[in-house]
């Protein structure tokens, strides 16, 4: 009996050691063993780091510029697997999430391979995930120097060198990746999805949902619902912190209007909630906090089909 309850206990520990699933750590920089296991052996490159995290696990990438290949193959992407947890902006010391400071550590995913700042031999698309779970999760990267260029006639509209300069998802069913505190810089697709494009072998459109996400100088030619999105350029808040009166300022395609900003309080409740008409040239959303207490609340704004074009923290002193 004590030998089959140790078995037991033995089965249980590494079942819940996989349910956990491992860290993997990645800096361009470390010189250890180049294994991922800390950050003194982490892996010098991330396509390693993503080839070998599994279903559950999480790859913590450090400050730097990292590409999805050392060369002129513009084919090539970052892949992440399904069920796999991203995350940027660690100085390379963290022992906890909340550590990182994705803001002030910048990692940046670049498809600027081959002649350097030569857009013409950039990766079609930087990031490729192909995802059948929810955990999924992209957080605290900035995206630059995709271009989906193809002039291929021959290849479908909806390819990975077409479509989603910075990002391509091909998702199954309702299973959509978690993106957030990313920043998107000048990106193109010749046909949709200048930063972001989502596939999902129907004929009807969907849109990803992003977290605390900017856009800027992205591109696509072809017309969709996620261009929209993509081409809404540099929203920011000012003054944040602010006293009575914030202003949010960006660009909208003129598709998007009219706009719909929310105000969100830490529960979720809605306590602002406005449209805005179109504007020409930049846009500006002078949001009220009168009556309302101190603290942090989220806002969202949405275009005319709810697509959600930006979101982030507006802090009331």
């Amino acid at each position: 009996m004590r030998y089959t309850l140790a078995s037991l206990f033995l089965l249980l520990s590494l079942h819940l050691s996989f349910a956990q699933g491992r860290r993997l750590h990645v800096d361009a920089y470390a010189t250890g063993a180049n294994n991922g296991t800390s950050w003194e052996d982490a892996f010098t490159d991330l396509q390693s780091a993503l080839f070998a995290a599994q279903p559950g696990d999480c790859v913590w990438v450090a400050i730097g510029t990292y590409k999805p290949v050392d060369g002129f193959n513009r084919e090539l992407s970052f892949s992440l697997k399904a069920g796999v947890k991203m995350y940027g902006g660690f100085a390379g010391v963290e022992t906890k999430l909340e550590q990182r400071n994705w803001e002030r550590y910048k990692t940046t995913l670049s498809g600027d391979i081959g002649l350097q700042n030569d857009e013409t031999d950039n990766s079609y698309t930087i990031l490729y995930i192909e995802t059948s779970e929810t955990e999924t999760v992209v957080d605290g990267f900035t995206f630059t120097g995709g271009n989906a260029d193809n002039y291929d006639p021959f290849a479908s509209k909806f390819s990975r060198s077409k479509c989603g300069g910075a990002i391509y998802v091909k998702a199954e069913g309702k299973a959509r990746p978690e993106i957030r505190n990313c920043s998107f810089e000048r990106n193109y697709a010749r046909e949709f999805g200048g930063a972001v494009y989502l596939f999902t072998g129907e004929e009807k459109e969907e849109i990803l949902p992003f977290e605390n996400c900017w856009f800027t100088d992205n591109r696509a030619d072809g017309f969709s619902q996620q261009k929209k999105m993509n081409d809404s350029q540099g929203f920011r808040v000012y003054p944040n912190p602010a006293n009575s009166m914030a202003t949010i300022e960006g660009m909208a395609d003129s598709s998007a209007y009219p706009l719909h900003l929310s105000l969100f309080d830490v529960s979720g409740k809605v306590v602002r909630a406005m449209e805005v008409k179109e504007m020409t040239g930049k846009l500006y959303i002078r949001v009220s906090l009168e009556g309302l207490p101190a603290g942090c609340y989220n806002y969202q704004i949405a275009d005319a089909e709810k697509a959600i074009l930006d979101s982030g923290k507006l802090w009331k002193q």
